[in-house]
């Protein structure tokens, strides 16, 4: 008998060993699931940090759920999602807006607002961006929001239901992004990955392993079913995909990334062009506006100039280290409203010298002048800029030579240039020796009818994109677009020696028949040219790109001929009164006759630095902010639940005439503590373990006449005295000898007063006390009798 005692306590010993391990086990195996299901995201967007982002979030809520299964007795379930879900608050707080938070992890009414503007912001990015998308702070924020939900439910499904293959769902519905974005992309590896981990996960769960040879073999069925599905459905199935956009709630803005000129074919020849940006300016004609420069040639790609230089607010932002002090300009306000673009870089004017209005930090380019964000996106917003628009003449310009130093990569040519690049500048420039002469050459080279501007052409031709192997292929083709003359323009001007660089921008755009002063910009006005550096000038545009933009005064033919008469130039700067409507700083879309627009402003949101300019947003048809503040709320509530409910329940038990009710609130009151309360120990032993706890002898003092435990008070030992004698009374004595419950409150102010303030958060946040069961003193359970 005692043998088969001692069997039957192993097999238990065993079952609880085994179940602890499954406490662990199968959330470490889901967590695995969701990371090889995760991966496959990898087609949908650049390398950056959203997957470690992403994956932190989840490895903090799975955690978060197996700790309360590990820690509760009671109501396992609900302490596992309660768990969770504020694990996912406070872990996309502490990630996504950690500045705008009480002590990085407790959210306030700013990060709330700091959630809204990152869901809008992913929002439109998503509308906007191709794929491979860039994973801004919106996206990783919409990914770590939405992967963390799908974790929640995987984590109660594989570690709290009798059915586990059931956790595969949410899975798959990570796989299905992919599978419906980019079909047939689906990486095989990412598909064996998950079903290894969903096996490994059924095979942990406890009633997958206790199903024998059938379990194992419904395990292994399942994650066939789930891998050939994976690997056969999605390149059957039709793309959902205009062209390689992502879908979005409206027509997609203009995007440019870290190099500008990459997508710039592609956004010239859209069917649909959208309007990137509006303006208004007192100077006629309106102004180019610059995004970026371009040195370096690279293969089929002219790179940004590098520059180094430390975040800083925007203001006084120039004028340019290279704008000569004795060329004449003229000083000019625009005020800038961004409507539809997505860019690391700033529309600028040329020569910038003030920008107010952007909020944030920024890396300015010294020399550019350029603004580019250190990390993220500008969106929407409104911005003013004063800039020197230089007026140089075509004397000054005779008059300077292009030897000036520190310019090597303004003159660099690749070693593998073709030698017909070098060759027709020779050609075109014979006989001249001037280099400003030589310039005017190679631009009146391509404008003088012997080239045609086509977007298309270039694609046909098999020479489409922006480095110096396409420039010989051009050259021969005679046909593209800005792209193209502004790539071949610096490459010749480069073999002559003269300092050359593109600029990446706009044209000025169409000018608003209502508001003089009012330019619009649309995704057709992107362009490129040239500008070469004259010593002592400093750089200067030319337009050598047929049928668009306007070329300088001192460019034109006219200018060449001393004796001739230039005609005025369309960007003299002749000042107009701007209208009413029209008042820099406050641009009114409405006054233009199109459709009001709400107010936006710029705005240092998410984690980039020089602004996330989120506009409102809205889901499913409900302002984002309210749904956020509404589940921010739920969130709340469902933290503030277990001490709200030991509240009431310890009111309750201070008012209840009967002892036990407030022996009850004292052990419960101690258990929350994390002071002795084993059932185990009487009163007085209790108020001895106590006492010690204040004189240092740890939570766990005074199990028995340890020495060094201080003695409890005589008030103390007098309440419990108290209590004491009458639940004595109440079990064993007669009914008139139950005189009530003692006052217990003084007690109750010593055990808060003999532990930490975070041990007291604890208590009024999670207490333990409610997760616990004890078994019940059939004595004390004895009613009493009425009085």
């Amino acid at each position: 008998m005692a043998e088969a005692e001692s069997q039957g306590t192993r097999r238990v010993a065993g079952r609880g060993a085994r179940a602890g391990r499954g406490t662990v086990l199968v959330p470490l195996a889901a967590l695995l699931m969701l990371a090889a299901a995760l991966s496959a995201f990898t087609v949908l967007l650049d390398e950056g940090p959203w997957f470690a982002s992403t994956m932190v979030v989840v490895a903090v809520v799975v955690g978060a759920g197996a700790l309360a299964r590990l820690r509760a007795r009671r109501w396992r379930p609900a302490w596992s999602v309660l768990a969770s879900s504020a694990a996912l608050v406070v872990i996309l707080t502490a990630v996504f807006a950690a500045e705008v938070s009480f002590a990085v992890v407790v959210p306030t009414a700013d990060t709330l607002e700091r959630f809204s503007e990152l869901v809008a912001a992913g929002e439109q990015s998503i509308a906007e961006q191709s794929l491979p998308a860039e994973a801004d702070p919106g996206i990783r924020f919409l990914l770590a929001l939405g992967v963390g939900g799908i974790a929640i439910v995987t984590d109660a499904l594989a570690s709290l239901s009798r059915r586990p293959a059931l956790a595969v769902v949410p899975a798959l519905g990570i796989l299905a992004v992919p599978v419906v974005l980019a079909p047939g992309a689906l990486p095989l590896p990412t598909v064996v990955a998950t079903a290894a981990a969903y096996l490994l996960m059924l095979a942990l769960h406890r009633p997958a392993a206790i199903g024998g040879g059938a379990g194992v073999a419904r395990a292994v069925t399942a994650a066939a079913v789930v891998l050939v599905a994976a690997v056969v459905v999605p390149p059957a199935l039709p793309s959902v995909l205009a062209g390689d956009r992502l879908p979005g709630s409206g027509p997609a803005g203009l995007v440019t990334g870290i190099n500008p000129v990459v997508e710039l074919g592609d956004d010239l020849r859209r069917q649909n062009p959208v309007t990137v940006l509006t303006y208004s300016t007192g100077l006629e004609g309106g102004q180019y506006l610059t995004l970026s420069h371009l040195a370096e040639f690279a293969g089929q790609e002219v790179l940004p100039v590098p520059f180094e230089a430390e975040t800083r607010e925007a203001g006084e932002i120039g004028p340019p280290a290279w704008f000569a002090d004795d060329v004449a300009f003229t000083s000019v306000e625009t005020t800038i409203t961004l409507r539809s673009v997505r860019s690391r870089w700033v529309p600028l004017p040329s020569a910038p010298v003030r920008a107010d209005g952007l909020t944030g930090g920024w890396v300015i380019d010294p020399d550019g002048v350029t603004m580019r964000t250190a990390e993220g996106s500008i969106r929407n917003g409104t911005y003013t800029v004063e800039n020197r628009l230089a007026r140089p003449t075509p004397e000054q310009l005779r008059a300077t030579t292009v030897d000036a130093p520190g310019l090597d990569q303004y003159r660099a040519l690749p070693e593998d240039i073709d030698p017909i690049i070098e060759a027709t500048a020779r050609e075109v420039v014979a006989g001249i020796d001037n280099p400003y002469e030589q310039a005017v050459a190679l631009q009146r080279f391509f404008t003088d009818g012997g080239f045609t501007y086509s977007e298309d052409a270039p694609v046909e031709g098999g020479f489409d994109g922006s480095g110096a192997e396409i420039v010989a292929a051009f050259l021969e083709a005679r046909s593209g677009y800005c792209v193209h003359f502004g790539s071949a323009m610096t490459l010749m001007a480069r073999t002559l020696g003269i300092p050359t660089r593109m600029a990446v921008g706009f044209l000025p755009g169409s000018r608003n028949p209502v508001i003089p002063s009012e330019y619009t910009v649309s995704s057709d006005d992107l362009h490129t040219w040239p500008e070469l550096h004259f010593d002592g000038i400093g750089w200067v545009r030319f337009e050598p790109t047929p049928s668009r933009g306007v070329t300088p005064d001192y460019a034109t033919e006219e200018a060449l001929t001393p004796s001739g008469s230039p005609s005025p130039d369309p960007l003299t700067p002749e000042p107009i009164e701007p209208t009413a409507t029209a008042t820099p700083g406050a641009p009114s879309p409405g006054a233009s006759g199109g459709p009001d627009l709400p107010d936006e402003q710029i705005d240092a949101g998410g984690t980039a630095s020089g602004g996330l300019l989120g506009g409102r947003s809205t889901i499913g048809g409900v302002d984002a902010r309210l749904v956020l503040a509404l589940a921010l709320m739920l969130v709340l509530a469902l933290l503030a639940a277990p001490g709200v409910w030991r509240a009431v329940l310890r009111a309750r038990r201070l008012r209840s005439p009967d002892p036990l009710d407030a022996w009850r609130e004292l052990r419960d009151t101690a258990r929350d503590l994390g002071l002795p309360a084993e059932s185990t120990r009487t009163p007085r032993e209790l108020a001895r373990a106590w006492a010690g706890v204040g004189a240092g002898g740890g939570a766990r003092a005074g199990a028995g006449a340890a020495g060094g435990v201080a003695e409890p008070s005589a008030g103390e030992l007098e309440v419990f005295e108290a209590v004491r004698r009458a639940l004595e009374a109440r079990a064993y004595g007669a009914p008139a000898a139950v005189s009530g419950a003692p006052d217990i409150r003084p007690a109750l102010r010593a055990l808060r007063a003999r532990t930490p303030w975070w041990r007291q958060l604890l208590a009024a946040v999670g207490p333990r006390s409610l997760a616990s069961r004890e078994p019940r003193d059939p004595a004390l359970e004895l009613p009493a009798a009425p009085a």
